[in-house]
């Protein structure tokens, strides 16, 4: 949690006036590095206005509804000017938006993107897609959202999680789903597929028509599993287009059908590929192990495959907020792609606890002799995912299987890791 305060500093003609039953009236108010957050709104969360007449108390009860918001790490009040036509300055810092994690919506067919931003203003007025991860409105927008639904005559359960970043959707992200009912694809009907696509989009169609609708921005959403093998093709630009839903209940929850329009575009080639090398993976062994070379069609797929070891790199020391940047300049004429990399490590994440289930005592000393991954040492996912499939070599665990969590904190760059097992030999 951070540190919220404020501090007020009443200074009228240059006189420090101490009277804390002394009124005084608002002619201008000003809010000093407050950013992006508009004027109006924050002057509706303060509760003062250009004209409003107010005491010392209630200037520090205006800078604690902003300390409140959780938006902000400090705020200062500072009152200047003549009694009748006093200045507020409020000196704010903003909680900055890279200590900010995203927000995602994944099947709520019956609110629009407005609609959930009206409902989440309620608890948190300066949201605006991002919020501090330590917010108590971060809980409370489950109870929010499901009293939207109920508005609309829809009994639902809403839930949250967390995803850690991945390659594809390099940045954590605060998801939000209807639980219940089950939202699922019944159908897909696209415009704008040509027959030379119709092959390569059939697989992809009928596989999308088969889960759960997501049109968030954890896992695979409903539109890049449609577009997944264009992309995968070379169709860099492919996108779908005036995109709505036909809903229908069933015994299993809610039907969906997906009607869309595509624009698939030109297949593009690689122009080139530029990378010029970070201390933990070299420019040589980027292009040693690169599966996607100037010519080559610009597959997303292969894209993919060759930046997965500069993520791996990254990933195995422990900075599991890495995020590998691809900027990509289209050359419309010729039809390539130039892709520029960099990295962004972010900060190593290290051990805090390991927590098992279900071992018996015996297995259970053995995997803590086995078990590298102690307190204090570099996460590392690709030992843990290694551990747990090639755990045959300590005998008393043979005959468990297992998987694992991993709970990270942003703040204090650690992580909780919980793995859980299952003896195969117990019925």
């Amino acid at each position: 949690m951070r540190l919220q305060s404020f501090s007020t500093l009443i200074l009228l003609a240059g006189t420090v006036l101490a009277a804390a039953g002394q009124s005084y009236k608002a002619a201008k108010i000003v809010f000093q590095n407050a950013g992006m957050y508009p004027q109006a709104q924050l002057e509706d969360i303060a509760q003062i206005h250009p004209g409003t007449t107010f005491t010392a108390t209630d200037l520090g009860n205006a800078a604690q509804h902003l300390v409140d918001t959780g938006f902000f790490e400090d705020v200062g009040a500072t009152l200047s000017g003549r009694l009748d036509a006093a200045t507020v300055l409020f000196t704010t810092k903003p909680i900055a938006r890279a200590d900010m994690i995203h927000l995602g919506f994944e099947n709520f067919l019956w609110l629009s993107p407005q609609e959930i931003l009206v409902a989440l203003h309620k608890k948190a007025p300066l949201f605006d897609g991002y919020i501090p991860e330590s917010n108590p409105a971060v809980a409370e927008f489950d109870s929010v959202l499901a009293e939207a639904l109920a508005a609309k005559g829809i009994t639902a359960k809403v839930t949250h999680e967390t995803f850690e970043p991945t390659m594809l959707r390099p940045e954590r992200v605060l998801e939000y789903r209807i639980a219940s009912p089950r939202v699922r694809v019944a159908d897909i009907k696209l415009a704008g597929v040509s027959p030379a696509l119709t092959p390569l989009l059939q697989k992809s169609l009928n596989n999308a028509a088969k889960f759960s609708y997501n049109d968030g921005l954890a896992g695979q959403s409903t539109s890049d599993a449609i577009l997944a093998p264009l992309l995968d093709a070379g169709y860099v630009k492919a996108a779908l287009s005036q995109t709505s839903l036909d809903k229908t209940s069933a015994p299993e929850g809610i039907s969906v059908v997906v009607n869309a329009t595509l624009s698939a575009g030109e297949v593009y080639r690689v122009g080139a590929i530029n990378f010029s090398g970070v201390p933990v993976y070299s420019a040589d062994d980027f292009q040693k192990n690169s599966k996607l070379h100037p010519g080559d069609i610009a597959s997303r797929e292969m894209l993919m495959e060759t930046i997965a070891p500069l993520d791996l790199a990254y990933r195995r020391l422990g900075y599991m907020d890495v995020i590998v940047k691809i900027d990509p300049m289209f050359d419309e004429a010729t039809h390539t792609v130039t892709y520029s990399l960099s990295c962004i490590p972010g900060q190593q994440y290290r051990i805090k606890q390991v927590t098992t289930k279900n071992l018996d005592p015996v297995a259970l000393a053995d995997f803590d002799k086995a078990f590298r991954l102690t307190t204090g040492e570099p996460y590392n996912p690709e030992y843990v995912r290694s551990f747990l499939k090639n755990n045959s070599s300590v005998k008393s665990l043979e005959s468990y299987t297992g998987g694992y969590k991993a709970y990270a904190d942003p703040n204090t760059h650690t992580v909780d890791l919980v793995l859980t097992f299952v003896n195969r030999n117990i019925h």
